[in-house]
């Protein structure tokens, strides 16, 4: 990420979570703020950036102050897709994530960081851990980390973002104290968008993953991002491209958004089959780009797929195995499969 992504991310705060914020802040100005901290929600609501945040004013010695200054959508967007970029941040600010091209954080990420913990600061006696997502972590990474959970070092923090807490092991959350993030109120995500030239459209579209999905489709860069889910879908349905790594490609994205546009695509493939001339082979002349990929599709197994996707989304933070539902979801759209 470039520094200044890094500063937004860490200095500035998406409005719906400064009642997070506040909580954390009132914890430790109570001195109950403990060592571990589980910050949980469904994908899309920002967690990093209140992670950031969070971390930056235990390093800086700052905690309690005022609320940091509004975050808005095109800002939130560009920071978070330049989060892993290599950069330069707090030197006693470890944060954990996989690697590019991997899905899992490994057990020597985690012994390096631990091993700095029992270190003295670099610039103060306060150390901070983020793991992001902590599902991510592998058995023996998760492992490695428990032994910092039960022993912690002086003035050290460990922020774990998960997604899927129920994924976690049991020793894992039993060990943290869990900040459940709450999805923000409609006509609060509608606010912050105002500002954006596509917000109200987008923001009156329904149900999405998250407002940091939202705020993705209020800029520019979500067309870009919707011709590539044309391309690689329409790919699976011509079996030219194996759902498996299209899978892969999503568990690196925004998850809940894509689904998002898949179930809206499935429901306006099947109201344009039993609306006037659905028998019209191009499956919706709105989408060009998806040509005739979902035709060979019955409206019977269009229907299952809809239901299956709406479920898989639905359960997204929950227990489900997401990896394994994704690369169920999407293999179903090959020829020869999913039909009825």
């Amino acid at each position: 990420m470039s520094t200044d992504a890094f500063v937004t991310l860490s200095r500035q705060l998406c409005p719906w979570l400064t009642e997070s914020l506040e909580s954390l802040e009132n914890a430790w100005a109570r001195q109950r703020l403990g060592h571990a901290w589980l910050i949980a929600g469904p994908a899309g609501l920002g967690k990093l950036n209140l992670a950031l945040v969070v971390a930056d004013r235990l390093l800086q010695g700052t905690a309690g102050r005022e609320v940091p200054p509004t975050l808005g959508p095109k800002e939130a967007v560009d920071a978070m897709r330049e989060r892993h970029a290599p950069t330069d941040h707090h030197p006693d600010l470890h944060w954990l994530h996989p690697d590019e091209d991997k899905r899992t954080i490994s057990v020597e990420q985690v012994r390096e960081a631990t091993e700095a913990l029992s270190l003295k600061g670099f610039q103060g006696a306060t150390k901070v851990v983020l793991i992001e997502p902590a599902e991510a972590m592998t058995v023996a990474a998760a492992n490695a980390l428990l032994k910092s959970l039960e022993e912690p070092t002086a003035d050290t923090y460990m922020l774990l973002i998960s997604h899927q807490p129920g994924r976690l092991p049991s020793t894992i959350r039993s060990r943290c104290q869990t900040l459940l993030v709450p999805r923000p109120t409609q006509a609060r995500v509608e606010a912050w968008l105002g500002s954006s030239p596509r917000g109200a459209a987008v923001a009156a579209a329904g149900r999405v993953a998250g407002p940091l999905g939202l705020a993705q489709k209020a800029t520019s860069s979500y067309d870009i991002t919707i011709s590539k889910l044309y391309e690689s879908f329409n790919l699976i349905c011509e079996s030219r491209v194996d759902p498996q790594a299209v899978a892969a490609e999503w568990l690196k994205q925004d998850v809940g958004a894509n689904l998002d546009w898949l179930v809206a695509t499935l429901r306006r493939t099947i109201r344009a089959r039993v609306g006037a001339g659905g028998s019209n082979p191009v499956t919706d002349p709105s989408d060009p780009l998806l040509h005739n990929g979902l035709r060979a599709l019955t409206l019977s197994a269009l229907c299952n797929q809809l239901r299956a996707a709406e479920s898989l989304r639905e359960q997204l933070g929950g227990g489900v195995n997401v990896e394994l539902a994704l690369r169920a979801l999407l293999l179903s759209f090959t020829p020869d499969r999913g039909r009825l």
